[in-house]
This record gives C-alpha cells, structure tokens and sequence, in this order.
C-alpha cells in the first residue's frame, strides 16, 4: 500500500489572524515562544473558571489590580506595594487606560478563537517572527509565570508554533504598525493567504488553493527551475484535460509548453535555501504538490499502484469526507491511470532530477 496524506489545511471564512506584541519593548518573547503562550502583560488576574469572559463580574477590578501591580513592578516597586484585595479596586474609576486593558483581556479570551492564528513578533528587525495556532477555545485560559513578576502570572492562551518569517519580510501596514504601542491588531487581509502557505504548507479556503514548496540547495540555476516549471505545466495541463473529461493526456515535454489549464500564480524566493508557493482558484496547486512527492518518493511504480488499488490519498488535517481530498483524489488517481507507464516514468525522471539538484519537498507526506 502506498498511503499519501495531502497534509492540505481547510481555512474557514472566519479564521483571523493577530499580531501579538510580546509585552512593552517585546521583553516576553522568548518565554512566549517557549512556552508557547500569548497573553497580555497583566500579572495576576487570577480569574477563576469561566464557559463566556462576560461570566466574570468582577473583572474590571481584576484588570483595574493588574495595571496597579504592573505599574509598580516596571516602576521599580518604590514605595507601598498595592493592595491586593479586589474589593479595594470595586471603584476605582473608568479611565482610557482601564477600558484598553479591558478591551484587550476580552479579545484575548473571548473574541480569539481556537484555530485562530497569531504572529509574534521579535524586537530584532531581522528576527524571526514566530507564527502559531491557538490551540484551545477562549474559556481554557492559560497561566505563564514570568521573572518580571514572580509568583504573579499572566493570564492568556496555549499556541501551537507552526513556522516562522523575518520581521523584515512582514506586510509593510503591519510593520507600521508595530511603530506603535498597541499590543494586539489584526493582520492586513491581503496578507493572510501568504501567512497560510508559511504555516500550513498547504491550505484550501472557500475560493483558494494554495501551497509551499521548499527548496533546500545552497544554489538555484536557471536549469533548476527550468526543471520544476516544466514538471508544474505538465500537471496544470492534465488536471485541465481529467477536468474536461478528456482521456487522452499529454507526456512531460508536450504538457510543458502547452499553455493549457490554469496556470497557479507563483511566488519565488529562493534565497538558498527558500521556497515556491503556488495558489489557485482551482484545485492544481495541490494536485501538483501530490504529484511531485509520488513521483520523487515512489516512482514509476505509483502507475500500478493507482490501477492496482493500493494507492490511497487522505488529510490528516481536514475530516472524513473533505472534499479538497475527493477533488485532488480523483485528479491523481485519473492522471495516473491514463498517462500510461512510460510517460509517467517520463515525469518521474524530471522531478527526481529537479528534487536532487534543488532539494525540493512539500508538506505532502508519502507513506509506503
């Protein structure tokens, strides 16, 4: 059996993405990421189990005692030491301070939901900012204690860290952004579908596909890529043909220059290493992603498994019944049965060269 995990993420319509500053001055990065916590630069909360943020009665007083000790920790704790009893902050007056901080607490715990995803940033502008999902729903709220104030910690939420990218390679709204002092925002809408491919790899919304290719060579020649661009056209122009349910398709060197189907948009940056990313209104990236790991992994030998029965394609990271996995299943499946042994062992060859000159891989898992 050869089993293939197409490893492709459904992004539903409401997916967000945040950009996280990690407390003033971007002090708490490091134990952010280690310990794959967000949250906002509020000590001791201490907020008991709620199912809603909104269940919490008291907590503009628990907020309003955060901002008290926080003041007096980064003020070098000079002079009385607050009060810790919430009743002596039942009422200390709203003020614009008191309603950001609120604000901020209710995002964190209520309007982030889990899958939601979030971007932290390094104080470095040539750092790398970290990109994680989180992992539990708003009311599994997380501690993290932090040197800054000892045996008080922070309230917030569990990450799962999934990639990085360069603070300097973040879209330049958000860069400006960053020059000022909020510690949450949103993410630009037209960046999110690059922050996807960087994550996930592979990524299916409601009106694209998408996916990343790694290139891993310390060099990348014209010859390189020549080879890639050629093993792409050659699945473009066959997904368009299986899609118009045509049975006769075309072999590598006529499927590369015949200009058919639906060429996906392509992003280069192969800084050696780096990567390709290739996106679509149609299913093709994927299929191509698939059809590139069969043949480097498998071979000529992934033709008789497809006619055979013992090639099977599923996605570990999308339910039972996924329709991306039905749509790029049926394309693999059909493209292999009608190619034929020799034009199929044809593309083999030129992407086993391609992934041995260049170290090309995707997110697609190929199991035998």
């Amino acid at each position: 059996m050869i089993e293939v995990d197409i490893h492709t993420k459904p992004i539903s319509p409401e997916t967000k993405i945040y950009v996280v500053r990690p407390g003033p001055n971007y002090r708490f990065f490091d134990q952010f990421i280690d310990n794959n916590f967000v949250g906002p630069d509020l000590p001791d909360l201490g907020l008991h189990a709620f199912s809603d943020i909104s269940d919490i009665a008291d907590l503009a007083d628990r907020v309003a005692r955060s901002m008290a000790i926080r003041k007096y920790v980064l003020g070098g704790s000079q002079g009385d030491a607050p009060p810790f009893d919430l009743q002596s902050y039942s009422d200390v007056p709203s003020s614009r301070a008191l309603s950001q901080f609120l604000r901020l607490v209710r995002a964190y715990l209520g309007t982030m939901k889990q899958g939601d995803l979030v971007i932290v940033p390094p104080a470095n502008f040539r750092g790398f900012a970290q990109i994680g999902e989180l992992i539990a729903p708003p009311h599994a709220a997380a501690d993290l204690t932090v040197a800054t104030y000892p045996g008080l910690p922070l309230t917030g939420r569990k990450v799962r860290w999934l990639a990085s990218i360069e603070r300097a390679k973040l879209p330049a709204q958000t860069l400006d952004a960053l020059q000022k002092p909020s510690p949450l925002f949103l993410l630009t809408q037209s960046a999110y579908r690059g922050i996807f491919r960087r994550a996930y790899g592979s990524y299916a919304t409601a009106d694209e596909f998408g996916t990343r290719f790694e290139v891993s060579a310390e060099t990348y020649q014209t010859i390189d890529d020549f080879l890639i661009q050629a093993f792409f056209n050659f699945v473009t122009a066959n997904t368009a043909r299986v899609s118009l349910g045509q049975t006769e398709l075309l072999g590598l060197r006529e499927g590369a220059f015949s200009g058919e189907g639906v060429a996906p948009d392509l992003y280069t940056n192969v800084n050696s290493p780096g990567g390709l990313s290739l996106k679509s209104a149609v299913v093709t990236p994927i299929v191509i992603a698939v059809m590139l790991a069969l043949a480097v992994a498998v071979g000529p030998d992934a033709y008789a498994a497809a006619h055979g029965g013992t090639l099977t394609i599923g996605n570990s990271l999308a339910p039972a019944g996924d329709a991306c996995v039905a749509q790029v299943n049926e394309q693999v499946m059909t493209q292999l049965q009608l190619l034929g042994y020799d034009a199929w062992a044809e593309a083999c060859e030129v992407a086993r060269k391609a992934a041995e000159r260049t170290g090309i891989s995707t997110t697609v898992d190929v199991k035998k």
